[in-house]
């Protein structure tokens, strides 16, 4: 069937996080460029910057006009054409969506609403965060979820910092407090005592010791989804950095000053951050037919077939997808959001051939988690099983953490260019200052 716009089969894929964009690029490079399909992303935001790496952004190791990934550019290498605009509707009689109107700075229509048809659809919006109803989050947390957030989490940061060691208090401390004990609270909680050591370097009269970070953890141990012994570890690293780790801690209530918990203590802070967990847009539960969860995901099959579509797959956060396997449901994990994107490569050209499906399973690769500049701790299903309590910890780990943004960064641009990238980031982190100060 083909699109009402095309002379050959439209696959409109709306979303472009690490898994959309490899998904974009895959089927750019094979059925774009050659003319068996035309390839579109959609996406409200013209770049792409890697979510993992969301924790450097908020604490400026990592400047986002350095890494991040243009659409229009990108799509023009690489086979696929980019819609600029975010999706608010679908029409799945006359297969098409609905992108809104697009606002420029002055206030100005830079785009009206308008319609994309397509043959194949595929929806990769991520997900957001999930404040469980819990009181006076939206109020006074800040999150982590876009980039739009990372930078105005740095800048807090920062004020607060220049704050707390030039005001009129010299001795007064700076408190943070990271709601959510897996990996993004851990990997910031750490990046931000990192942060703190080097802003002291600079100049800023803030003594490190001054400043206090707390992670408040629901369960009984932080990273809980990995083995006991790399939460062991984590929490071990975590309190040799003066981090304060409190599990099994539920949060009654974020306010202005800090987080109230439901035993009645409280944890003070000048800034807190919202981690504890993630949830689909709400609009997504109002697309034409489409079933989803409790959490807004859209419900697929072991074929990551929308149920109630036609022609629609989901994938990444967005997607409750069971394993073709195990038949359990699936974490929302970049490894996971990887994989899916490197079967519907596959699997959207096997259809465009007429060859029989074949379901989605998940290969699980062990869990990474970086524990600041120098370290980090993984566990390495991929290599002992998956059963076993094993890991990796140190510098070690942190060059496999490090490795696993270049290899995103090899199949969104390939390997030499990759190579160069990475060259590239060197020569300038010895030629800059290692934090973005403004």
């Amino acid at each position: 069937m083909l699109s009402r716009n095309a002379a050959v089969p439209r696959i409109v894929i709306v979303g472009g996080g690490a898994g959309g964009l490899e998904l974009a690029t895959r089927l750019g490079r094979t059925l774009g460029a050659r003319h068996r399909a035309q390839i579109v992303l959609v996406d409200g935001s013209p770049t792409h910057i890697w979510k993992p790496l969301l924790h450097e952004v908020a604490t400026g190791a990592l400047n986002t006009g350095e890494d991040e990934v243009n659409y229009f550019a990108h799509g023009y290498r690489n086979g696929y054409d980019f819609e600029f605009g975010y999706m608010q509707g679908l029409d799945q009689k006359r297969r098409t969506i609905r992108l809104s109107a697009i606002p420029g700075s002055d206030g100005q229509l830079l785009s009206p609403e308008r319609e994309i048809g397509y043959d194949w659809l595929v929806i990769a919006v991520g997900a957001e965060a999930n404040d469980f109803g819990t009181p006076g989050v939206a109020e006074h947390a800040m999150f982590l979820n876009t980039p739009n957030d990372a930078e105005k989490l740095r800048h807090r940061v920062l004020e607060q910092a220049f704050r707390a060691s030039s005001g009129e208090e010299p001795a007064r401390a700076l408190s943070i407090a990271i709601v959510g004990g897996g990996a993004t609270g851990v990997e910031l909680a750490a990046e931000l005592n990192h942060t703190m050591c080097e802003l002291h370097h600079y100049g800023a009269r803030l003594q490190p010791e001054r400043v206090r970070i707390s992670v408040i953890e629901a369960a009984d141990r932080i990273l809980a989804a990995a083995p006991p012994s790399l939460s062991a570890y984590a929490e071990e690293q975590l309190a040799g950095k003066n981090i304060r780790v409190l599990t099994g801690s539920r949060v009654a209530a974020v306010e202005a000053d800090g987080v109230a918990l439901a035993g009645g203590s409280k944890v003070e802070a000048d800034i807190t951050v919202w981690a504890a967990g993630v949830k689909a847009s709400a609009w997504l539960a109002g697309l034409d037919g489409l079933e989803t969860n409790r959490v807004n995901q859209l419900v697929v099959d072991t074929r990551l077939h929308c149920a109630g579509g036609d022609c629609i797959y989901a994938m990444g956060d967005c997607a409750a997808a069971p394993d073709g396997d195990s038949g359990r449901m699936l974490a929302a994990t970049a490894q996971v959001a990887h994989q899916q994107a490197r079967y519907l490569a596959d699997e959207l050209a096997r259809r465009l051939d007429d060859k029989p499906a074949r379901p989605f399973v998940f290969k699980p690769q062990g869990m990474m988690v970086s524990l600041g500049k120098h370290t980090a701790v993984g566990s390495l299903a991929a290599v002992v099983g998956p059963k076993r309590d094993y890991h990796v910890e140190g510098r070690g780990a942190k060059l496999i953490y490090a490795s696993l943004y270049r290899m995103h960064q090899a199949a969104v641009h390939g390997w030499a260019l990759a190579i160069l990238l990475f060259i590239g980031d060197k020569l300038r982190r010895a030629a800059r200052p290692a934090l973005k100060l403004h």
